[in-house]
């Protein structure tokens, strides 16, 4: 078979079964780019067309991607959506660049290590945070986070409820982590709040460049920073410059003087990166988790005994197969450093220009039956490497291992409760979760 090239257009589609063919939502795409006109007016067009098929009909879409166009090139970038193709990119990390999210943080926050391709920079900069945030502390996580959520449901719910668990427990639990963990607090939870998810949409949902999300993130970076300083200086003024959290370890490794380049902009950076970054994914997981357990009651009467019988890497099962239906990132975004042929061999193979943006679809992936069992079906406790809720390779999510502690840790508590039911649609401030009523039996 003919390969793909960034030469080929609408018109070389046919539906010969080749990887040319397109079937209705494809062919809805193509029509954007057939008549002539502004490229940057086409891209923008395709990029809102492909942003609602995934918002409002999402798994259609991307089978029909995995089976008639599996690397679908456009003005507006390649979208990659089989396993396999997926997980290359991810694991090509000098190929595939995530230079795309530098830019907006650097506006923020400055050269956080998530944006950094893999350079001596990278590696010093991570290095620094796995010795600040260790594998060893999620015990400690948890009994954090089990203790925070279990006095918010035990008080929500005294009565039985009805009660909103977005702001005062799914965002309101993380931001309490911050404070008893990393060492970051703000005035008052809200703002924390605030600024993380200022930041957040700044970092990985603008990827059109509006104003309208840049100038909220800015001004919230100013004031972590801000905020940050005058931590940093209470704490090495008082007693409390020994505490054992991440602010007192990075003050530490930087009074030793034993890592070079940990100075206060880094030890701001890597605080306010780790918040940003923890905030409202973790809230928007648990939310959608939720979500997906309340539209299939076997699963979520599973969750509910799971929860009550404190079998916890079952009730973890259950929340990230019910995750994987509702993920809170469809992708992720590289750019290609170099010219380079994805899934090489294959019929599909195509070669993709130096420059070119490609969203790979880690959404997409984990709904191939290329690679996973009946992946229509829920089935909780799939091998591990079929979620790709945390991408992988080099620059998966640095946080993975709270977040798979603290996202079933949050539900726990509501899942105990008898008769838990939502009691209302869910409320949205973009893509976040801004409301979810809930009730239970008194």
């Amino acid at each position: 078979m003919a390969r793909l090239n960034n030469s080929l257009d609408a018109a070389d589609a046919d539906n010969t079964g080749s990887p040319y063919s397109a079937g209705p939502i494809l062919r809805a795409f193509d029509a954007i780019a057939a008549n002539a006109g502004d490229p940057k007016e086409i891209a923008g067009k395709q990029f809102q067309y492909i942003m609602q098929q995934i918002e409002g009909d999402a798994l259609p879409f991307f089978q029909e991607l995995r089976d008639d166009r599996p690397i679908t090139q456009s003005l507006m970038a390649t979208l990659v959506a089989r396993f396999r193709d997926v997980e290359e990119i991810l694991h090509r990390e000098k190929i595939f660049s995530v230079s795309p999210y530098l830019p907006r943080m650097m506006g923020v926050i400055g050269p956080f290590v998530l944006s950094q391709d893999i350079t001596p920079r990278y590696d010093h900069d991570i290095s620094v945070m796995r010795l600040v945030v260790r594998r060893e502390d999620v015990p400690r996580v948890k009994d954090v986070v089990s203790r925070h959520a279990a006095q918010i449901v035990g008080e929500l719910f005294r009565g039985g409820g009805p009660a909103d668990i977005v702001q005062t427990l799914s965002r309101k639990v993380p931001v309490r982590l911050a404070d008893e963990y990393y060492g970051f607090s703000a005035p008052q939870d809200e703002q924390m709040m605030a600024w993380a998810r200022a930041g957040f949409r700044e970092f990985f949902d603008n990827l059109l460049d509006a104003p309208e999300m840049r100038v909220p993130a800015v001004a919230a970076g100013a004031d972590m920073r801000q905020r940050l300083d005058a931590l940093l200086a209470q704490r090495r003024a008082s007693a409390a410059a020994d505490k054992d959290d991440v602010m007192g370890r990075l003050l530490r490794l930087q009074h030793a003087g034993e890592v070079a380049g940990l100075d206060d902009d880094a030890v701001r950076r890597t605080l306010m990166g780790l918040v940003i970054g923890m905030v409202e994914t973790t809230s928007q997981a648990a939310i959608q988790a939720l979500l997906v357990l309340f539209s299939k009651p076997d699963a979520l009467a599973r969750a509910a005994a799971a929860a009550s019988d404190d079998a916890d890497d079952a009730l973890s099962d259950l929340v990230f197969e019910a995750l994987r239906f509702r993920p809170i990132n469809p992708m992720v975004v590289r750019v290609v450093n170099e010219d380079y042929r994805l899934a090489a061999g294959e019929p599909h193979e195509t070669l993709i220009r130096k420059g070119t943006t490609v969203f790979a679809l880690t959404w997409s992936a984990m709904f191939d039956p290329r690679v996973l069992d009946a992946p229509e079906e829920f089935q909780p406790g799939r091998p591990d490497y079929h979620y790709l809720h945390f991408a992988t390779g080099l620059h998966a999510c640095f946080g993975r291992y709270i977040s798979r502690i603290q996202i079933p840790q949050i539900l726990k508590p509501l899942l105990k409760l008898k008769g838990l039911r939502p009691a209302g649609a869910p409320q949205f401030d973009g893509t976040f979760p801004d409301a979810l009523m809930v009730t239970a039996e008194a």
